[in-house]
């Protein structure tokens, strides 16, 4: 899943739970069911070419517009929406030494831990048609999110 779709889930979790600890948790809970849905992507970081930098990049800015939003807008509860966003997407930094080694033009170093194994195993549909299913999510999720910073 994109980081701006595990971001706007956290975002929507931490405006839902009174609880901050409740909503952080639960954010970051969400990267792992939301990973085990069809979801766009590669199975492997040598799959992913030189677009895919660019593909980072624009999700990395999609959810800094986020939080930018939630800053400005102050729906109640906002900073642990801010938090929360964070956390649910924060699982995929565990990628991110494979991918800087790939980029070096190294292999990939595999599974090294077991969050990193269960992350793996997970996400048994990793497919570029699984866009379509994401952009049907992103339209969703936004939808709510849209009505719980209106009220």
């Amino acid at each position: 899943m994109t980081a701006i779709n595990h971001a706007l889930t956290g975002a929507v979790i931490g405006l839902t739970f009174s609880n901050p600890i409740t909503a952080v948790v639960g954010a970051f809970a969400s990267h792992f069911i939301l990973d085990a849905l069809p979801h766009f992507g590669f199975r492997n970081l040598n799959e992913r070419g030189r677009r895919f930098g660019a593909m980072l990049l624009s999700d990395m800015l999609l959810c800094y517009i986020l939080v930018a939003l939630l800053v400005i807008l102050q729906p109640e509860q906002w900073f642990i929406a801010c938090i929360a966003a964070f956390a649910a997407a924060s699982p995929d930094f565990m990628w991110a030494p494979d991918y800087i080694r790939t980029l070096r033009g190294k292999n990939e170093r595999g599974v090294s831990n077991p969050l990193k194994w269960f992350h793996s195993v997970i996400q048994w549909y990793q497919k570029p048609p699984g866009a379509f299913l994401e952009l049907l999510y992103a339209v969703a999720i936004i939808a709510l999110l849209a009505t719980l910073i209106k009220n």
